[in-house]
């Protein structure tokens, strides 16, 4: 079978899921809190079910991806996030949401790691740090085609866009069978081990890295907090725009259509910052890297808290997309600093390592979170959002300092030892 090149397929999958997933992000908070009728602690509490699912799975499905190939693992996941999309459209009740929530948050397991582990091994000819980059840049572009097409279908019926953004994305996951590459992908040997044995051992190497190096400990460590913070300001900020600021009137304007103008002016924002970005600074380079992410995490922290504190709409929407654009752009930084030094046998598994982490997050505080803006109001629960992604900043200043080679990792790479 003739497959397309890894580049190309990889930028028209981060495009594609990005519109895809629009359709369906785009409106999926208004019709919680219009059509489902969710206060603020059940509105978490799907953030948590979703977790709770990426907290379990993340690092079986990367082990699973290292074991038996990515490309598999890419495809699954496509299928399953598609049906949970559309699950969520078709039965407006919270039970049915949560459900939802559970299932795709299982398909989005086995494509974290997976897909950023497949390039980095089937394009290794290029600078990765720009692929991730070029891949986040797809991803904009995708998105804001997406929340305009939200829109558009929203108009029709509140639920369509999450019933047309499931569909597609299953379509997408069929279509991976005929056009996605997988040609230099080599697990472990297996050495007379069973295939749940490799299993084991792929695992143990990934963790045998991870425990090898200070700064990956580190960087594990900045995605807990990472996921506390994003999991309340998330699932909370449509809430405050809604019922805390109110939005305002501007020709009659539906809350839909609000909506996709606030994401569409965030992915504007955020692509045109990822362009300057990849053209003036070297963002392949880890040690570049760790210190952008320094800077914008801090960034973060004032955005988050200029949106909670905000007393007007215009502020607030100010403060939010400078905080969008500054959390989106440290995503393909992160990866680039994860990735160093990766053995590729164990590659998606580290990665979804970070993701685990992230997702114990915010399963940890969502509910915390949540409880907070029913008792004190979302404006409080948003504050604690903020604050909570403090000692990030710390963990990212110590990393700085111990980055570099470790002794003796040669010794210990999982690629090195025999389990």
């Amino acid at each position: 079978m003739s497959y397309f090149r890894p580049y190309p397929v990889y930028l028209g999958i981060k495009g594609a899921f990005a519109l895809f997933f629009m359709l369906w992000a785009t409106v999926a908070s208004v019709y919680r809190i219009e059509v489902v009728e969710l206060d603020p602690l059940r509105l978490v509490l799907l953030g948590t079910a979703l977790e709770v699912a990426v907290l379990i799975f993340e690092v079986p499905t990367g082990v699973l991806a290292d074991t038996y190939g990515r490309r598999r693992s890419v495809i699954t996941g496509f299928l399953l996030m598609g049906f949970g999309f559309a699950l969520e459209g078709a039965v407006p009740t919270f039970a049915a949401v949560l459900a939802a929530q559970a299932v795709w948050g299982v398909g989005y397991t086995f494509i974290s790691g997976a897909l950023e582990a497949w390039i980095a091994d089937e394009a290794p000819e290029r600078d990765l740090g720009r692929v991730y980059l070029r891949g986040e840049q797809a991803d904009y572009l995708g998105s804001l085609l997406g929340a305009g097409g939200s829109v558009l279908l929203a108009t029709v019926a509140l639920n369509l866009p999450l019933l047309v953004g499931g569909a597609l994305t299953v379509a997408l996951g069929l279509a991976l069978f005929l056009v996605m590459p997988e040609r230099n992908f080599r697990p472990s040997p297996r050495e007379g081990r069973s295939s749940l044995q490799q299993a084991r051992a792929t695992a143990r190497g990934g963790v045998r890295l991870v425990r090898a190096r200070p700064v990956l400990l580190m960087l594990l460590a900045v995605a807990v907090f990472t996921g506390m913070s994003q999991e309340g300001f998330d699932r909370l900020y449509a809430k405050h725009f809604l019922d805390g600021l109110g939005l305002p009137w501007l020709g009659g304007l539906d809350p839909v259509v609000w909506f996709g103008v606030i994401s569409a002016g965030s992915l504007v924002l955020s692509y045109v910052a990822a362009e300057i970005l990849g053209r003036n600074l070297n963002v392949g380079d880890a040690a570049v890297a760790a210190r952008l992410l320094f800077v914008l995490n801090a960034l973060t922290i004032a955005g988050m808290l200029a949106f909670a504190l905000a007393g007007s709409f215009a502020i607030a929407l100010a403060a939010f997309w400078f905080a969008s654009l500054v959390r989106t752009l440290a995503e393909p930084l992160y990866l680039t600093w994860l990735n160093e030094g990766l053995d590729p046998r164990v590659r998606a598994t580290v990665i979804s390592m970070g993701s685990q982490a992230g997702a114990l997050g915010e399963a940890s505080a969502g509910p915390v979170i949540g409880a907070v803006g029913n008792l004190a109001g979302v404006r409080s629960a948003l504050t604690l959002a903020a604050l909570i992604l403090s000692p990030a900043l710390l963990l990212y200043a110590r990393a700085i300092r111990h980055d570099g080679p470790e002794p003796g990792l040669e010794e210990t790479s999982p690629a090195k030892k025999k389990n």
